[in-house]
């Protein structure tokens, strides 16, 4: 049948890109459709040492990284009213340890996942958005804004934020006690930091201030990612972007003198109102990944991380439907995802409970039990029961996200597109004691 593929992807996102890799090495013909064309811009460049093996799995391994991105150590907690630093290691930075993670510039990695992707084999249709989907019953009849129509015997919404089927479905509900608007932008040729910190571009460090807090990313380009996030109650009416994203980052002196000489690199942006989940992720031809399945607060770098498990995960799911009609694999990919999900948002909840945050990362009592649990979740191993921190925090978030039930069918009529993972007890993380440089 012409345009006809086993498996449609709406997006060529990390997400969408991975599904597509994963499922064509098992031999299935996949057709990918992003409304965009690479490179484009993006914002996310935090990974997380959980995806990892699953880009290895793809061909992305630790020397490909290393090659074309800035490894990442750790994650560093700043508090500029105490002027404490508090970081949590994956693993010590020295010249003979091979970095346990990566910090990316988006518009590199994005487009090294698409041409992946295509070499495994996968169809890519770029600047083509999808403009109507109808999928009760195979094939699944998708239009592109061209008019051409495409086939498929499943489909996976890789959208990201525009999460196409479930804003379509009714099934998005947004969290509204999270971070509400992130400015942000790039800068090079920032002054060294007043106390020396020779690691600093080994980690990534995010500064608390009220309301919010600060992200600063090294990449490997020599340039920085700075943002701030804030909530509803912190954003300061009548002001521009730029205004708006220095007048948080005043609250760390420290940072604000140094970026105040550094040279910017191009506009500032602005994402608002983005935290959200989606209580259906999967219908009897279609699965959602990534960011069209839900998406928090980035303070713990969750989003492209989860989009890389999502898209292994489904996978293995979509695999199981299309060879065995085992409709249950659904029901445990969206089980999964919202077990992990779960915690990310308990997380999340918490660092915004400043008292209980700064006992939790700036405690002076280094118990050594808990320590190692928060490292695991900052790491991304968020399916790993045996932590004690997870379990505590699985136990006390509120049922915002619902325990999976199956939705046998659902429909998206029109709509424009933005674009087996091993146990979490077998991917156990390095643990190091951190280095506890200064600011």
């Amino acid at each position: 049948m012409k345009n006809h593929s086993d498996i449609a992807i709406i997006g060529c996102g990390p997400g969408g890109a991975v599904a597509g890799a994963l499922l064509a090495a098992r031999g299935y013909s996949v057709s990918i459709f992003d409304r965009q064309q690479h490179p484009r811009h993006h914002i996310g460049e935090s990974l997380l040492p959980a995806s990892m093996s699953i880009l290895q799995s793809i061909g992305m391994d630790g020397a490909y990284m290393q090659a074309h991105h800035q490894g990442k150590f750790g994650a560093r907690f700043f508090d500029p009213v105490a002027e404490r630093l508090e970081v949590f290691g994956f693993a010590l930075p020295t010249d003979a340890t091979p970095p346990p993670t990566f910090n990316v510039i988006r518009e590199i990695f994005d487009l090294q996942l698409r041409d992946i992707a295509q070499q495994r084999g996968c169809r890519i249709h770029e600047n083509s958005a999808i403009v109507s989907l109808t999928e009760k019953q195979t094939p699944v009849q998708i239009q592109d804004r061209s008019g051409e129509t495409h086939t498929c015997d499943f489909v996976i919404d890789a959208t990201g934020q525009a999460a196409m089927m479930a804003r379509k479905l009714g099934h998005q509900e947004m969290l509204p006690d999270f971070g509400r608007l992130a400015v942000y932008n790039y800068f090079s040729n920032i002054p060294a930091p007043e106390s020396a910190d020779p690691f600093e571009r080994q980690y990534l460090t995010m500064h608390i201030i009220d309301g919010g807090w600060i992200w600063f990313i090294p990449l490997r380009d020599g340039s920085t990612s700075v943002g701030v996030v804030l909530k509803r109650a912190a954003v300061q009416k009548n002001l521009d972007l730029q205004q708006q994203f220095f007048a948080a980052i005043q609250q760390s002196p420290c940072l604000h003198r140094r970026l105040a000489q550094a040279t910017v690199l191009a506009p500032y942006r602005a994402a608002g109102d983005y935290s959200y989940h989606c209580g259906q992720k999967f219908g009897p031809h279609h699965v959602l990944i990534g960011d069209a399945a839900g998406f928090l607060d980035p303070i713990f770098s969750s989003g492209v991380h989860l989009a890389i498990s999502s898209a292994a995960r489904a996978a293995d799911a979509v695999d199981a439907v299309l060879q065995r009609g085992d409709q249950g694999a659904l029901r445990q990919y969206q089980a999964d995802m919202d077990a992990a999900t779960r915690v990310f948002q308990a997380f999340v909840e918490r660092f915004y409970q400043r008292d209980l945050i700064r006992n939790l990362f700036f405690s002076s009592d280094k118990n050594p039990v808990m320590r190692k649990a928060i490292i695991s979740i900052l790491a991304g191993y968020v399916w790993d029961l045996t932590n004690p921190l997870i379990q505590m925090l699985q136990s006390a978030v509120p049922k915002t996200i619902p325990d999976s039930d199956c939705v046998e069918s659902a429909q998206c009529e029109k709509d424009e597109s933005a674009a087996s993972i091993s146990p979490a007890a077998e991917l156990t993380p390095t643990l190091a004691t951190p280095y506890a440089g200064s600011r």
